[in-house]
């Protein structure tokens, strides 16, 4: 099956503002994107994020809505790491507060947590792992992976209304604005999603096809 001509494919994320910035970021891809919940029977799909790494996890979430749609399927694990917290919250990062925390809370508890460390010891990288699961005609999936790293400092004070998770209290290695004070363009182009995104699109783009047999 040639890449470019995958149709549909569905992105196995609930969250709004994630699914918005990948079918933006994928915009240059002949591919129909859709919402998990807006396609049949993705609303009964359902998995458990049990991986270690950030790659488990988004290869549990791509391979779980391929098989439950029989289409395929783009998912995405990201978080965000604390160097001087051993890389704290990392791949737990929607979920240590549990399962029912929301951005701010989360936003609001991270805060708290490096209020103490001097300015200097702020230091953090965002990370993204897009997976891209295929149906194959022996009833498995194909996996693929693209990932995006960006480095940068975290603020103890939430600044800016764009973007989304821990977007306000994020300054990319070299700029005085958060994620969230960014324009569009500027956030895409910088963003750990972004490159992630730009990788997949090279990967795509050098495959003629993707085996289904």
């Amino acid at each position: 099956m040639p890449v470019s001509e995958l149709g549909t494919v569905v992105i196995a994320s609930r969250n709004r503002g994630k699914v918005a910035e990948l079918a933006l970021l994928l915009a240059g891809l002949r591919w129909d994107l859709r919402p998990l919940d807006d396609v049949a029977g993705g609303a009964e799909i359902s998995w458990d994020e049990s991986g270690s790494t950030y790659s488990e996890n988004a290869a549990i979430k791509a391979e779980a809505v391929c098989l439950g749609t029989g289409l395929p399927s783009l998912a995405d694990d990201s978080g965000i790491e604390l160097m001087a917290l051993d890389g704290f919250p990392g791949v737990r990062s929607a979920r240590w507060l549990g399962d029912d925390a929301t951005e701010a809370q989360l936003r609001a508890a991270l805060c708290s947590r490096i209020a103490a460390l001097p300015e200097d010891e702020r230091g953090a990288r965002f990370v993204c792992v897009l997976a891209l699961a295929v149906p194959r005609a022996t009833g498995r999936c194909s996996v693929s992976f693209a990932r995006g790293t960006v480095e940068g400092t975290l603020l103890v004070t939430p600044r800016g209304h764009g973007g989304f998770g821990y977007d306000p209290i994020f300054i990319p290695s070299g700029e005085t604005l958060t994620m969230a004070e960014m324009a569009r363009a500027q956030k895409d182009r910088l963003s750990h999603r972004g490159r992630a995104a730009q990788e997949l699109i090279r990967t795509v783009s050098s495959r003629a096809s993707i085996a289904i047999d």
